[in-house]
């Protein structure tokens, strides 16, 4: 109970700070023609930036309205002349609202998870789900400890399995090993006869034997998930290396020193007949 309830507390935490980027930060997006906008952040695109929408604004605006109805007019002209402005104020004046929406996520998404890693169970571990089961109606508060018990030995298992199915299948047999290797370790203490400690022996040396080749495989797997990092960032580095070419060219610095230029001084220099 005490890991969930740590568990909890990280997640509220990391979903909190997440919904309060997605409002106060900057305009970092997608790869973009416009040498301009500052993407030297250490992401182009954060994944919260999917949080961000017109819903979630009017809901935290609403709050604010409740609360102190003249900021949130402030707010609602701030909106009109500078969005970015807006979204770091609604972010300082809608704390409330923002951790009451991490909870609503983190809530959500343990409640998704429970429910995936259960049909996962099912799936390949059908007897120890059946019997998580049967605790549901019995006795909620040993069915909760009973997740928690299945979700401590299985949950590295059901992450890589979705992850990564040649490792999920690589763990899944090292945790058969490991689990015969106890109980071969445990009848050789307890044998006495020499004959069936030596047949011990040497079944334990088989399972010691496979399960050292499974470590190297995971290590080798591991090893290619980095390989395909790295290949990622050569070719991020390769474009980065070629936008800049692009934009030290001399003709192209002119043009877009000239339109940028041009933005910022639109509509000023306009004939006004009124």
């Amino acid at each position: 109970m005490k890991r969930r309830q740590t568990a909890l507390l990280v997640g509220l935490i990391l979903l909190a700070a997440g919904v309060s980027l997605a409002l106060a930060g900057s305009s970092q997006g997608g790869a973009t023609d416009d040498i301009w906008e500052d993407t030297s952040g250490p992401s182009r695109r954060p994944r919260w930036h999917r949080w961000f929408s017109d819903e979630m604004i009017e809901r935290i605006m609403k709050g604010i309205r409740q609360r102190d109805p003249e900021k949130a007019k402030e707010l609602a002209e701030l909106r009109k002349k500078d969005f970015e402005q807006f979204k770091s104020e609604l972010g300082r004046h809608g704390r409330k609202e923002i951790e009451q929406i991490s909870r609503e996520r983190f809530e959500a998404w343990r409640r998704r998870r429970q429910a995936e890693f259960i049909a996962w169970l099912e799936t390949n571990y059908p007897e120890q789900e059946k019997e998580l089961a049967k605790l549901k109606e019995k006795d909620p508060q040993l069915y909760v400890k009973s997740y928690e018990n299945l979700e401590g030995k299985y949950g590295r298992i059901f992450d890589a399995d979705n992850a990564n199915p040649e490792l999920g299948a690589v763990l899944k047999e090292d945790l058969l090993l490991k689990e015969r290797r106890d109980e071969l370790i445990r009848r050789f203490r307890h044998e006495r006869s020499g004959a069936k400690r030596q047949a011990i022996g040497s079944e334990l040396q088989e399972v010691v034997a496979r399960r050292y080749d499974l470590i190297v495989r995971r290590k080798e797997i591991a090893y290619e998930e980095l390989q395909k990092k790295l290949e990622d960032i050569q070719k991020q580095i390769k474009g980065s290396k070629n936008e800049i070419v692009r934009w030290q060219d001399a003709e192209t610095r002119l043009e877009n020193i000239r339109r940028r230029v041009e933005a910022l001084t639109e509509g000023k220099m306009r004939f006004k007949w009124d």
